[in-house]
């Protein structure tokens, strides 16, 4: 959805990440995930602490939904690549991907975050909305 393409960035597995399997514990995934959402607000001149600032609204992430692919081993240099796929009222939608150098994907996640003020779900401001898009 959104007009500038997705954002991404780079990562190769490092040994902490490893897990008694011998590869990449799943939680590191996620890590990895909020990373490229930071990567996408900062290529659009934002951070987390930016928005309530400029918009009024804080953003929380209310869904996960993320599928695991092929296993990622020690060593392995990925790229996450992060766009908005959908805009509601009060909420959007990341689509984020981690593939291998090669394009081979890794994992792929959908994950919802809310507008919040005070505590309570806010509607998307017009602003905010078209950083967004």
């Amino acid at each position: 959805m959104s007009t500038t393409g997705p954002s991404r960035f780079d990562v190769e597995t490092r040994s902490y990440e490893i897990d008694i399997y011998g590869h990449v514990n799943n939680a590191v995934y996620a890590q990895w995930l909020e990373h490229g959402r930071l990567v996408w607000l900062r290529d659009r001149g934002m951070t987390y602490t930016s928005i309530p600032e400029t918009f009024g609204v804080h953003i929380v992430v209310v869904s996960l939904k993320l599928n695991y692919r092929i296993e990622v081993e020690l060593g392995a240099r990925l790229a996450v690549v992060t766009d908005v796929a959908r805009l509601g009222n009060s909420s959007f939608t990341f689509a984020q991907r981690i593939e291998f150098a090669d394009g081979r994907l890794s994992a792929d996640a959908e994950v919802t975050m809310v507008c919040t003020r005070d505590g309570r779900s806010a509607p998307i401001p017009p602003d905010f909305r078209e950083k967004l898009m």
